[in-house]
């Protein structure tokens, strides 16, 4: 949003909490990201040559691009014709001038030298194995090698894809080694550097967890979340970086890298992945989950809340369930991504989950949140009417059907969705809570809700604050007893949980 003369003081930007003044910075990168015609990384560096480049990583690169493009005729140029053919050297038709871009640096620079452009650049890759204990392998730059994109592509991608299954399948007579998912993790890496921002004050971070991949990369979205899933769409904001990675068979123009990304997870049958927008600084964070949507972890906490029941629940119910018990909270919007149904649907399917104490919901709006019940809902017995009732369909008041058009909200044709009775008493979280607490009973509520790992949304529900207030306040006060499960500062999936007694000697 913008009001008054001045850009600069006048451009304010809304989230889920307000709006806020936007920093110099941030205006500078909406304009910058608003002229299309002229991409960031086409920009001609002052006072930069060809000694500025890795020789090693223009040879490497040229033999890629030839195993990818045996019949190219750029193929029989000179190194310097060759290099201008990928813009990595361009010539501005307007001024004349004529030099190094900021792709040609960042793709295969020295790291001194794109330190020289840009002091903030810094490309890292963890692999963490336990969430409470740092990394057991790291790619960053550490001097012994030159931390240039190519090199970092070239270093971390077989390294991600190493951890993926290779079934035993042939095309022809030859065994096929690449799957649906190392092409979809090879378009998430691909995306992550092409589509970062490098004018910002953030890192561009790679995670490997022992259940999932995280490629989070500094910037905004150029398309919505829902153009993004739909596909087809393709805004690139470092074009001349897109183009050098297209010769090398990933990060196409067309808008496609989506469908490659969830087609490769749906055929693993690994939950869908996730993709949000975060702020303070600008992130935009690809989780892409190596588990199916109901883990067993999952499942033992959802029996612990609901009892025997949890088996009987709806596809769709579950899934809404399994989502919320492993990433903390559930949006409309997530699901609408993970679950085949409209959004009016969705909401149709919150509204009585909600009801009957499936879920809690926290804010209004686009920004509500589901969370799961603090103490679930009484176990019902096996045997009860509720449980086993058929013939009568799932329904909003409206009479819509929760589940997609003319369909009851079923596992099969004769089974309808087993949900407690909308009797049993609500959670204890939408009891009343106080105004104020005490420091002592402040403490003690949040060791409660901390029994088991929690976000911080989950913590602002159950105390009744809001979860800024969570975040600047409350937690840092609280280091004594309570524990972070990502050593991480700001990582978008920290979870908390009270810190374990020792037992007595």
């Amino acid at each position: 949003m913008y009001c008054g003369l001045d850009p600069y003081t006048g451009t304010y930007r809304r989230d889920l909490d307000g709006d806020y003044h936007c920093s110099r910075e941030e205006v500078n990168s909406m304009f910058a990201d608003a002229n299309l015609a002229s991409p960031v990384d086409g920009r001609i560096l002052k006072n930069f040559s060809k000694e500025d480049l890795d020789a090693d990583s223009i040879k490497q690169y040229r033999r890629r691009f030839e195993q990818w493009n045996p019949d190219q005729v750029w193929n029989a140029l000179p190194e310097d014709r060759f290099l201008e053919k990928l813009n990595v050297f361009r010539k501005d038709r307007k001024t004349g001038e004529y030099g190094l871009t900021y792709a040609g640096l960042l793709m295969f620079g020295t790291y001194s030298a794109i330190m020289d452009e840009n002091p903030n650049f810094f490309p890292d890759y963890q692999e963490i194995q336990d969430p409470k204990e740092r990394w057991v392998n790291r790619i960053c730059p550490d001097g012994n090698w030159e931390s240039n994109l190519f090199q970092f592509y070239s270093r971390v991608l077989p390294i991600l894809q190493n951890f993926l299954p290779k079934p035993f399948q042939l095309e022809g007579n030859q065994r096929r080694a690449e799957t649906p998912a190392h092409v979809a993790v090879r378009e998430a890496l691909a995306n992550a550097l092409v589509h970062a921002d490098y004018t910002e004050n953030a890192s561009l971070n790679i995670y490997k967890y022992p259940n999932k991949m995280v490629f989070s990369n500094p910037g905004i979205m150029l398309i919505s979340i829902k153009q993004y899933y739909q596909g087809g769409e393709s805004i690139c904001r470092n074009k001349y970086l897109q183009t050098m990675f297209t010769f090398l068979g990933v990060a196409e123009k067309a808008g496609s890298g989506t469908d490659k990304i969830m087609k490769g997870w749906r055929e693993a049958n690994w939950r869908s992945p996730n993709i949000e927008e975060l702020q303070a600084p600008d992130k935009v964070v690809l989780t892409m989950p190596m588990e199916s949507f109901l883990s067993e972890e999952s499942k033992r906490k959802l029996t612990e809340k609901f009892g025997i029941i949890a088996n009987s629940f709806d596809h769709n119910v579950l899934t809404t369930l399994a989502l919320a018990c492993d990433e903390g909270y559930v949006t409309n919007t997530r699901l609408r991504y993970s679950l085949n149904l409209h959004k009016s649907e969705i909401s149709d399917m919150l509204k009585l989950m909600t009801q009957k104490g499936l879920l809690v919901s926290e804010g209004y709006g686009r920004g509500t949140r589901y969370i799961l019940p603090a103490k679930g809902i009484d176990v019902l017995r096996e045997d009860d009417a509720n449980v086993a009732s058929s013939g009568a369909n799932v329904a909003t008041s409206d009479d819509a059907n929760v589940a997609s058009s003319g369909a009851n909200v079923a596992t099969s044709d004769d089974a309808n969705v087993v949900l407690p009775d909308p009797n049993v008493a609500l959670p204890d979280s939408n009891v009343a809570l106080p105004k104020r607490y005490t420091n002592e009973q402040l403490k003690e509520k949040v060791r409660e809700v901390c029994s088991e790992w929690v976000t911080a949304e989950v913590i602002a529900a159950r105390i009744g604050r809001d979860v800024n207030y969570v975040n600047n306040h409350v937690l840092p006060k609280l280091a004594d007893v309570i524990e972070k499960m990502y050593d991480i500062p700001h990582h978008p999936r920290q979870k908390y949980r009270a810190k374990q007694k020792e037992a007595n000697v």
